[in-house]
């Protein structure tokens, strides 16, 4: 049993009412929707919000949509796992003690049902692991990075980035999350209120052009212009 929580308040602050702005035609709430609807492996999905119209817009989407409405000190910038908790518990009738929990957010509008189904048959296939979390590569390394140096306004520090350093190859590979979908076990966050088990988790790794996730203004131009280019299919 896995159960697709989508989190879309209504009081974004960077860009307002960023979760329902259309991109390419379509709401990006709604790009969300479609790709959980292709899923072959997600048997429910709940819409968390706080907005009736949000509701109303997913649901043109898929009218099996389930509606947890979020109480109001859940309708600001809170961790995810506390809104999941309160969906378990007010919508409990939609969950089983083994199910899998998939949390997706709006703003990766480029995952897909097949990024969300690698990421489930991942957790079914590793009864051991609690979570997995799509990821990109990092090209930003820490050993490149500037910090501010102290009581200065105008001078940097940096680490050593002559020699073998500054050679990308010989660098550690590593990875973050790129905010399209989070899974873990239902038992697991009840146990521990984490979404992320720190112990080890598996990943699954989406391009740099599917992992853009929309903070601002920019960020959504950005996927209009790879829509309009056909860069990405969004059928």
């Amino acid at each position: 049993m896995t159960v697709a929580i989508i989190t879309a308040r209504s009081g974004s602050k960077g860009l307002p009412h960023k979760n329902v702005r259309e991109l390419g035609g379509i709401p990006l709430l709604g790009w969300t929707i479609k790709a959980l609807s292709k899923s072959k492996l997600v048997n429910n999905t709940i819409l968390s919000t706080d907005s009736d119209e949000y509701f109303e817009i997913g649901s043109k989407f898929n009218n099996e949509l389930i509606y947890h409405k979020r109480p109001s000190p859940l309708a600001e910038d809170v961790p995810s796992e506390l809104v999941i908790l309160d969906a378990i518990k007010t919508l409990k009738e939609y969950f089983k003690n083994e199910s899998l929990i998939t949390l997706v957010q709006p703003t990766t509008p480029f995952i897909t049902h097949k990024d969300i189904d690698i990421c489930i048959n991942k957790m079914i296939n590793n009864p051991n692991v609690n979570s997995c979390v799509t990821v990109r590569s990092v090209s930003e390394y820490p050993e490149w990075q500037f910090t501010k140096k102290e009581n200065s306004k105008d001078i940097y520090m940096s680490g050593n980035l002559s020699g073998e350093i500054s050679v990308r190859q010989n660098l550690k590979e590593r990875w973050i999350p790129n905010g399209g979908a989070y899974i873990m076990r239902k038992d697991f966050l009840q146990k521990t209120n984490k979404v992320i088990d720190d112990q080890g988790i598996l990943i699954h790794e989406m391009s740099k052009l599917q992992s853009i996730d929309i903070d601002d203004i920019e960020d959504f131009n950005i996927c209009e212009a790879l829509i309009k280019s056909n860069f990405v299919n969004y059928e």
